[in-house]
């Protein structure tokens, strides 16, 4: 029998963004009972498909998981407005042993899937909301305006003698007019600060006020220590379309163990879970969801591609991630990656380029040229691999942030199209700076290249 775990006050200053004496307690309540599948809730006709796997029934890919679950739900008043939050990566995202680099920086939502525990004899309504740029307890209170409400209605509870009933509900937004758009990376672009990357989601009881201490099933636990027995669960990630199919139900990219009540009968504020503190602990965790989706077709359609990342080619055995340039003196090379559209026509030209994982408040210059050196591959020069040639031309110079990012809003003051040639691809690489713990020695390195045709 699993017993109620109380959430424990240690390494609370670690929370960002929220002091010591914000925090409030809060409690997990134990599953007892078995979690059934509910089936699918069609958002268009409002009716319920009962005994049919959700796989069947799910979007084209999943592009968050967070189904490990770990035994026990959260248990809420009817009214109060919980919010957590995670990240879907965008293709700007580092592809590394804590991340996952997305496949997209738009996606369409189409369906997902959320899993709750009540005592109610009837059947209850609930409410869902999903928001970009938000992470729980990060904004001093503010709650985000939610990117689209979703009402549930007629949705399985307890017992008839007043006994838990958990389920696992899957909800499909088929020939709806209610698909909607999340960013990744909250607006395309990885920044490596959580309330400008993640996404949040809520979870409101509407009604019955029987059965008050319902809530949604907790899961997370990317260490794998609290998982239940026989789910096989994986770390951050996993069960994504980004970590490839056949992954175990997962740990949400980026789930920040914390949730905040924004409204009702109950105490608003931020609660802290207690995840891996003390002795035994408590899991670390966030709400069960699932969320399946698609490449938005409202993405720029001409951004362009990468090439000659840093392999095995790369000078003095410093290979990077295989995604950014060459292995530099942090823990994987420099990614550069485009954003917008490149147009002739005027006032459609909108790409930007921009640059990952370098040293921080150091200089750093675009190169373009016509060709692509060696097929593409390059060759080795410095700390890193020189891609394109011919032509060749530099950008101003621009410092990194303190976080190791640049970003290049145009060439020298004009938009990118002024050094292309209509119908011929034009190539961009970032040369920059490194001088502490350069793996080569030569103080310098490049990060991939970026091709575009205009």
């Amino acid at each position: 029998m699993l017993r109620k775990q109380t959430m424990i006050a240690l390494v609370l200053l670690a929370i960002p963004g929220v002091g010591f004496a914000q925090l409030k307690k809060h409690s997990y309540e134990p599953i007892t009972s078995q979690v059934k599948d509910a089936g699918t809730y069609h958002l268009a006709t409002g009716t319920w498909t009962r005994g049919v796997s959700q796989a069947a029934l799910a979007g084209p890919c999943v592009i968050y998981d967070n189904t490990c679950t770990v035994g026990y739900y959260t248990g809420i008043q009817q009214g109060n407005v919980l919010f957590t939050s995670g990240r879907i990566p965008s293709t700007s995202s580092p592809s590394n042993a804590t991340s996952l680099t997305g496949w997209a920086d738009q996606y369409t939502v189409t369906g997902f899937t959320f899993a709750y525990c009540s005592f109610s004899p009837i059947v209850a309504n609930y409410d869902l909301s999903f928001a970009d740029c938000y992470s729980a307890c990060d904004t001093g209170g503010a709650l985000p305006e939610p990117t689209a409400v979703f009402h549930i209605l007629n949705a399985p509870a307890g017992t008839l003698s007043g006994g838990q009933g958990c389920w696992i509900v899957n909800v499909s937004l088929a020939n709806t007019t209610l698909e909607f758009d999340l960013g990744g990376d909250c607006n395309g672009v990885y920044n490596n600060v959580a309330s400008t990357d993640s996404f949040g989601w809520s979870w409101t009881q509407a009604i019955p006020t029987i059965g008050s201490n319902a809530g949604p099933i907790m899961a997370g636990d990317p260490l794998g220590l609290f998982a239940t027995s026989g789910q096989g669960c994986g770390g951050p990630g996993s069960g994504t379309c980004f970590v490839g199919a056949g992954a175990g139900p997962g740990s949400g990219l980026d789930i920040v163990d914390r949730m905040e009540i924004g409204n009702g009968p109950g105490a608003p504020g931020c609660y802290w879970f207690g995840g891996y503190g003390g002795a035994g602990g408590n899991p670390f965790t966030a709400f069960y969801m699932q969320i399946q989706g698609e490449q938005s077709t409202n993405a720029p359609a001409n951004m362009g591609s990468s090439y000659c990342a840093g392999t095995t080619t790369c000078p003095c055995a410093n290979a990077g991630s295989g995604v950014g340039g060459c292995k530099n003196s942090g823990s994987y090379g420099a990614r550069l990656m485009a954003t917008g559209n490149a147009s002739m026509v005027v006032g459609q030209d909108t790409l930007e380029l921009h640059v990952y994982n370098v040293n921080g408040s150091k200089p750093g210059l675009l190169l373009r040229g016509d060709n692509q050196l060696n097929g593409g591959a390059g060759n080795p020069i410095g700390d890193g691999l020189i891609c394109s040639a011919g032509n060749s031309q530099r950008s101003q110079v621009v410092m990194s942030t303190a976080l190791g990012v640049a970003h290049f809003g145009n060439w020298n003051g004009q938009r990118f199209g002024s050094v292309a040639n209509v119908g011929v691809p034009t190539n961009f690489q970032y040369w920059y700076r490194d001088p502490q713990g350069s793996p080569c020695g030569s103080g310098f390195n490049f990060s991939n290249a970026w091709t575009v045709t205009y």
